[in-house]
């Protein structure tokens, strides 16, 4: 499990905001999926953490998931990795996501969540 928790400029979401989770691929095979409901409890450029209550088994697989959330009043969706998977309680899931972002993409969320912190939506850790 890879952890790039001391990351800087990791932005947590309080309260966490809602998003959605889409599997795009698993063991590198392409796979359709629903989106399914999830939290975004923290962001970065390079990735973020979800909590949902989906069991994906991401310690036995490499998971390719697309992550769609709203910042402000703009949709993202970004392309990434489950790089870990935590159980959280007894109904839930925390994964770690790394994220692929191009530098055009890791500039507007830096822009977006300097914003948002700055209005106190969000917390700088």
């Amino acid at each position: 499990m890879n952890s790039r928790r001391n990351e800087p400029f990791r932005y947590t979401i309080n309260p966490p905001m809602d998003c959605w989770i889409e599997i795009k691929s698993i063991d590198f095979k392409p796979v359709s999926s629903k989106l399914a409901e999830a939290e975004l409890i923290d962001i970065s450029k390079s990735g973020c953490r979800i909590k949902t209550q989906l069991n994906l088994h991401a310690e036995n697989h490499s998971i390719g998931a697309a992550v769609h959330f709203q910042l402000s009043e703009e949709n993202y969706t970004f392309l990434g990795e489950i790089r870990w998977q935590k159980p959280y309680g007894s109904e839930f899931y925390h994964y770690g996501l790394s994220l692929q972002l191009t530098s055009e993409e890791k500039e507007k969320i830096n822009v977006e969540l300097r914003s948002l912190a700055a209005a106190r939506r969000i917390v700088v850790m």
